[in-house]
């Protein structure tokens, strides 16, 4: 985000420069060079790194003793903080590291061999961030709202690391625990692990703040003999609590942004996926991590959101060990993180829970300001009574609640805020710090397209964010026409007078022309997800809410799955439960072990073939489609919005405007190709009066969506960073040739 003046204050945050890398999946990533050794970074790749340590894994040739080697940082010898991890391997904490370029080498001492040494470039960012580009400012710092004392006066979000216990009681309250020293509480309740580990149920929590966003990191642990230094000669590892592995949790929303966001310890713990609260991850022994970075109600940026997933991983990684795998778990928002992670920074995640999903923002985006226009319209400018809720579902295509009203009202309160530069903010965000078009121009703009501005670029006209929507040649309704539902004066009516908005979201009689650059870059740089590089495996689950004027209807699921079965020519990776809105099937706990099954089998599967295909042939058999009755039991059924079945009939699939005017199920289309006006193609008869009143209408022609949508295109590249507004970067080196795509080994 291009930075404004920042406000003087102790909770406001001034402009850092920051340099600009990538981040890191799972896996290594080797070193320069062909000679005798290898390098890696395990904690994060080597030119995104962060805090001023990284975890380093060195390869040995059989000729060469290890008390032969020499391991050096920037030519200081740091050989002493690896330990052997087998008679090849040796792996160390690495720590010092400055800011910016840092070299490691290898070699040995003496060998009769010719024994070359082994460089590995690292560039260290701050521990504040900005690792992808430049963050927003100004910067509410809430450290002091989180439990973590007051911000700093001045510089970046900052603040001390802090541990804190908890037991889970036999009666299930989740409580302090009153000292770390034995002998505990008498009521501490006991839990068993995946691995099949019974151990008391006492959790240690890590806060603190990690690029710019409060983080908390919660492990089953004994606080008698806590985690330390896992890497260290004489650390302490993680106990049998820890299963392993890492589940990381995202939060939902769509919010400006400009502050850090707010959590409690706790909320590592209890995990929230809107159809429940459950503390299953923990309870199977599953480390946990999030940041407040990682809900979009703080700041709908999922590149910020990628980045503060990479830090808090590197850090978990340095601080507790390095996990097999880690899975993804968030409703609505927390859906379009992960979907988007994994398209564009593969590898973070090794599988994904999107619930109550959404494919990703900005196609929804365009759904959204197309309710604000039709409720403009059905309120204030045709006669609301010509328009109940059983006639307006014709046009945009939702259900129809018990009092009449469809989702695009539902929508209502998102369709002001994200266009409106001076909505949505939080009340931590100043009044004075916030744009006005006449008092305060230069100020924070919070509308959806200025808080991905790294991404769409700047308008040089405006030096605002360039705003991607688009309504040119969409025939609102048309799908109702052609069925009879509507009649075509409603129709020409509603499209002559729909109109489109300004800069500032207010309302304009004429339709938006989005700005092609800013639709080129949201596809360039996968704002737009296509479902490219999302082969890994993928649980989706909700409870159906399409009648409940809920906005998390059913049909975002098979948007992403048109998608997915478009570019990746498959859906098998991907499996999908429903059950009704009161529902109370433990899906979460379901997920995990499955999630826990399906990795394990891909582990373990050293056949050949590209990752995707491991993915597809090691789901577990018992892992199926389904939904759920009101009575708890589950019906088998294939992916598919029309199929014939119970859970279709059960919980059916509804549209939005965009569908309802003809376009693909996917929703991934921001600006439509046109065609010329072909009376032939409508259903219905259009007098010579009617006919010229349509092309005046729509003066460029009408949507031909058996197209692809203007600079409708796949991926630049994984791993952009974002220097300048606008201009992307890929952080890929050239150790990444040997990875599939989807950023894993092959």
């Amino acid at each position: 985000m291009v930075p404004s003046k920042p406000i003087l204050g102790s909770v406001l945050c001034g402009v850092a420069a920051v340099g600009v890398a990538s981040v890191f999946p799972a896996e290594a990533t080797d070193g320069q060079g062909r000679g005798d050794f290898e390098i890696t970074t395990l904690s994060a790749r080597p030119f995104a790194v962060s805090g001023g340590d990284v975890l380093v894994e060195v390869k040995v040739p059989h000729y060469v003793r290890h008390k032969d080697l020499v391991i050096k940082l920037n030519g200081k010898d740091v050989s002493s903080v690896f330990e052997s991890e087998s008679s090849r391997r040796l792996r160390g904490l690495v720590t010092g590291l400055k800011e910016g370029h840092n070299v490691v080498t290898v070699g040995a001492r003496y060998h009769h061999r010719n024994v070359h040494f082994e460089k590995l470039e690292i560039t260290n960012h701050p521990v504040s961030g900005g690792i992808f580009g430049p963050h927003q400012r100004p910067w509410v710092c809430e450290t002091e709202a989180s439990g973590l004392g007051a911000p700093p006066a001045q510089g970046p979000c900052v603040a001390q690391t802090r541990y804190e216990w908890f037991y889970r009681s036999t009666s299930g309250q989740l409580l302090p625990l009153p000292s770390t020293t034995p002998p505990f509480p008498s009521d501490v309740a006991t839990t068993t692990t995946i691995d099949g580990a019974t151990v008391p149920y006492i959790v240690r929590v890590e806060s603190g703040v990690i690029n710019e966003s409060i983080y908390r990191i919660a492990i089953l642990d004994d606080p008698a003999k806590p985690v330390s230094d896992p890497w260290s000669p004489g650390g302490k590892k993680p106990g049998p609590g820890w299963n392993g592995k890492l589940f990381y949790h995202f939060l939902g929303g769509c919010g400006p942004g400009f502050r850090s966001g707010r959590n409690v310890a706790t909320s590592a713990i209890n995990i929230s996926d809107t159809v429940s609260n459950r503390d299953e991850p923990i309870r199977l022994g599953f480390a946990v991590a999030l940041g407040s970075r990682n809900t979009l109600g703080t700041g709908c940026d999922d590149i910020v959101s990628a980045e503060t997933v990479a830090m808090i991983k590197e850090r978990f990684i340095e601080q507790y060990g390095l996990p097999k795998f880690t899975i993804g778990l968030g409703s609505s928002g927390g859906a379009m993180q992960q979907h988007l992670i994994a398209h564009n920074y593969p590898g973070l995640l090794d599988a994904i829970t999107p619930v109550r999903s959404y494919p990703d923002t900005l196609t929804v985006v365009t759904d959204v300001i197309d309710c604000g226009l039709f409720n403009r319209y059905f309120d204030t400018v045709a006669n609301p009574a010509d328009w109940p809720g059983t006639r307006r579902a014709k046009v945009d295509g939702y259900a129809v609640d018990p009092q009449g009203r469809t989702n695009c009202n539902g929508w209502n309160a998102f369709a002001r805020d994200w266009p409106d530069p001076t909505n949505g903010f939080d009340a931590v965000v100043p009044l004075e710090a916030r744009y006005n078009p006449v008092t305060n121009p230069g100020g924070a703009r919070g509308t959806f397209q200025d808080g991905i501005v790294n991404a769409l670029g700047l308008d040089p006209k405006t030096g605002f964010a360039r705003q991607p929507y688009d309504n040119v040649g969409v025939q609102y309704g048309l799908r109702a026409l052609n069925a009879g539902e509507i009649t075509k004066q409603e129709f020409l009516d509603l499209n002559e007078r729909i109109g489109g908005i300004d800069i500032d979201g207010n309302f304009i009689p004429d339709r938006n022309e989005g700005d092609r650059f800013a639709i080129d870059r949201a596809y360039r740089t996968g704002r737009v997800n296509d479902g490219e590089n999302l082969v890994l495996p993928i649980i989706q689950y909700r409870n159906y809410v399409d009648f409940a004027h809920d906005i998390h209807t059913f049909h975002r699921t098979f948007a992403m799955l048109a998608r997915l079965e478009k570019t990746n020519g498959t859906t098998a990776n991907v499996v999908r439960w429903t059950m009704p809105q009161a529902g109370t099937v433990n899906f979460m706990r379901m997920a995990l072990l499955a999630h826990n099954e399906w990795l394990e089998n891909i582990a373990a599967d050293k056949a050949g073939g590209r990752y995707a295909q491991k993915v597809i042939r090691n789901k577990p058999e018992t892992l199926v489609n389904a939904c759920w009755d009101a009575q708890g039991m589950m019906h088998e059924q294939p992916l598919s919005p029309t199929a014939p079945g119970v859970c279709n009939t059960l919980f059916p699939v509804h549209a939005d405007p965009r569908i309802s005017a003809g376009g693909p199920v996917a929703g991934d289309i921001l600006k439509c190709q046109l065609k010329p006006i072909r009376l032939s193609d409508y259903s219905v008869t259009f007098t010579s009066a009617e006919a010229e009143r349509l092309r005046s209408i729509f003066p460029k022609g009408v949507c031909d969506w058996s197209k692809p949508g203007v600079h409708q295109r796949g991926l630049k590249d994984t791993w952009l960073a974002y220097p300048r507004p606008g201009h992307p970067v890929s952080l890929e080196d050239r150790s990444e040739r040997g990875r599939d795509k989807d950023g894993h080994s092959h």
